[in-house]
């Protein structure tokens, strides 16, 4: 296992993104972890992050489950090993493809509220959320398949893949 010395320069750019992500709802090991993946050539045991970022292992496990929930960290395993790593996905879209699905859950959802006959102001701010959200998914769609057109590769949130016989090493 090798950790690594990040920083001052690397250490403001995981405060960072854990503030930004805040609003997302990240809580900050949550960003903080996020970041420092980003920062890695290489996949990152839990050992290896609860280490060099100072964390408890039981607070980098939730916060990394957290990230791969969100589609935004990739759980790989060892062949022979239950060792798990963590890496960002090569496919960044992710998180954005379930927006995209809640965003049309929801233009059902105002659909149907206007279509039961309710009064002239209240549909309207149906019509006029439906198409909104309408036109954010077809934003998102549309980002989704131009990245997907530049030869990146899917990987599905959750989706487990191997790793090469080797450990990970260190950030840069």
């Amino acid at each position: 296992m090798t950790n690594i010395k990040l920083s001052e320069q690397d250490e403001a750019f995981l405060d960072a993104m854990a503030m930004l992500m805040a609003p997302w709802g990240w809580a900050r090991p949550v960003g903080r972890i996020y970041a420092y993946l980003l920062l890695r050539e290489s996949a990152a045991t839990l050992d290896e992050i609860a280490a060099d970022l100072g964390m408890s292992k039981s607070n980098a496990s939730v916060a990394a489950r957290t990230l791969e929930h969100c589609g935004n960290a990739r759980r790989q395993g060892e062949p022979g090993s239950r060792r798990i790593y963590y890496s960002v996905p090569e496919d960044f879209s992710g998180p954005f493809v379930a927006k995209a699905e809640l965003l049309d859950r929801q233009v059902r959802m105002f659909t149907n509220q206007r279509d039961r006959g309710v009064d002239g102001a209240v549909a309207d701010r149906f019509e006029r959320l439906s198409g909104f959200y309408t036109q954010m998914r077809a934003a998102i769609e549309e980002v989704i398949d131009r990245q997907a057109g530049s030869g990146t590769r899917s990987v599905g949130v959750g989706e487990v893949e191997s790793l090469p016989r080797r450990s990970a090493t260190r950030a840069r």
